[in-house]
This record gives structure tokens, sequence and C-alpha cells, in this order.
């Protein structure tokens, strides 16, 4: 039986116009500008916490992010040096407090410290931790695909009397271009200096 499509010819042509561009604004992962439609968490160092000793010191920390990376959007770094942001994608609130909340946690649960503090609530004999965001994005290829997310937070460390320069950097790859696994690319970094920070303060400091 054949089938003869009655509608004006005007409309054919357009329903193919709104088709291809509902097809363009869902196939790639990168530069939106339209509303944050997905939050995505990041979460401390897994394993359970450890208690301190009686004895065992207070540290603040302080976290800053080099400018551009001061914002709530998943970005990646293009291969012209320029940021670029992910679709509909969003950390729950601007990085360095994201970070900051995630780090101070893992602080806190690793059993060397009696408090971990923020801001100006610190006690005045505590150790001072500063560190900032140097580096918190995706890597793009000259073809625009997310090969790896590279971590670095730098900074000093002050305790017992002494400062100590330290910089973390890990670079995770991306197992496939998708959001999901650019955000877990994202976690795997975090954990990996969450662990090079805590040896560090343990071989500096403890």
């Amino acid at each position: 039986m054949t089938m003869i499509d009655a509608r004006p010819a005007w409309i054919r042509p357009l329903a193919v116009l709104l088709a291809a561009a509902a097809l363009s604004a869902c196939s790639g992962v990168l530069t939106s500008d339209q509303a944050a439609k997905r939050y995505y968490a990041l979460m401390p160092l897994s394993g359970n916490p450890t208690a301190a000793d009686a004895d065992a010191p207070a540290l603040a920390l302080q976290l800053t992010a080099v400018p551009g990376l001061d914002s709530d959007r998943i970005q990646a770094l293009g291969a012209d040096a320029s940021l670029q942001r992910y679709a509909n994608a969003r950390w729950p609130d601007h990085l360095p407090e994201v970070l900051g909340s995630v780090l101070r946690r893992s602080l806190e649960e690793s059993g060397r410290f009696s408090a971990v503090t923020t801001g100006a609530r610190a006690p005045t004999d505590a150790w001072s931790l500063m560190l900032e965001i140097q580096q918190f994005y995706g890597v793009q290829s000259a073809s625009g695909v997310t090969r790896s997310v590279i971590v670095e937070l730098a900074g000093e460390l002050a305790c017992g009397g002494l400062s100590h320069r330290i910089r973390l950097e890990h670079d995770s790859p991306v197992a496939e271009e998708r959001l999901a696994a650019v955000v877990s690319a994202h976690q795997e970094g975090l954990d990996a200096v969450t662990r090079d920070l805590l040896s560090t303060i343990e071989s500096a400091c403890l």
C-alpha cells in the first residue's frame, strides 16, 4: 500500500531542519550556553574514618584558584589553550569551595589532625596549609576529544616552625568521550593528589 504525505509542502523541509537542529544540540559534550541541568559531586577519600590522638595538631586549610578556575563550570583545556565548558554540567559550588570541602573531610578522616578548619576560624597554634588550584580540567586533543584530566595543587605547608613548598599533580586518562567518564577522571585525580598530600604532610611534619 502506498502512503501519501498529505502535509503542506513547506512543513516537510521545516521538520527536517528542526530534527537536524535537535541532533546538533545533543551531539557534543562541550560548549553550551544553556542553563546547567546536571550537578556532579566529588567525594573525599573512601575508607574508614580514623580518630585522631589527643595531642594531634589542628590544621588550617586555605584554598584558592588561578583565574578561570574559580567557577562552578566543569571545563576542558583546548589544544589552543582556551578553556571550554562541558555542556549542562556544573560542580555544586565554585571550585575552591567544592575542593576545600572535600579536602577538609579527607584530612579530618585521616586521623592525623584534631581538627581541620577553613577561613579565619583556625586556632592560633594550628598548622597551616595554603593551596592554589592550578589545574583541574579535562585536556583536549587537537580534534576536540578529552584524552585526560589534570589535577594540580601547589602551595605552602607550615608546621613546627618550618615552611615547605609543595606541588601535587596527577594526570588521569579518560576512557571514553562521555561526561560521566570525565567526572570520574576528575575524582581519580583528586584522590591521587589527596593521598600524595597526606604522605607529604607525614614526611614533612609528623
